[in-house]
């Protein structure tokens, strides 16, 4: 597992919205039996007026994305499955919407 993998939401009920989790745990601590992941929702289903500094858009796959970092939770390895992905290209867009998370700007 790697920093900044996506994976399919392991939430059927819920993939119609959030399809995709992006893994933002560091590979440090790539041992441990669950990771940090930030859900990916589709545009369509989010407000027009999300704060871009702690929402921002992500394309990947073809598809517009919004990142929800104040969501971000734990998940078991074993629940996330096979990887789909790579974001790392993006990463300092996670970066600093985490930021904005812990920082409340």
């Amino acid at each position: 597992m790697a920093q900044f993998d996506v994976y399919a939401n392991p939430s059927k009920t819920q993939r119609g919205e959030i399809p995709w989790m992006v893994d933002i745990q560091s590979d440090i601590l790539d041992k441990l039996p669950t990771r940090l992941v930030i859900p990916l929702a589709l545009r369509a289903h989010m407000p027009a007026a999300m704060p871009r500094s702690l929402c921002p858009s992500i394309g990947w796959n073809g598809t517009t994305l919004v990142a929800l970092p104040h969501l971000a939770a734990p998940f078991r390895v074993k629940d996330l499955g096979p990887v789909h992905g790579s974001l790392r290209p993006q990463a300092s867009e996670f970066v600093a919407a985490l930021d904005a998370v812990v920082s409340g700007i």
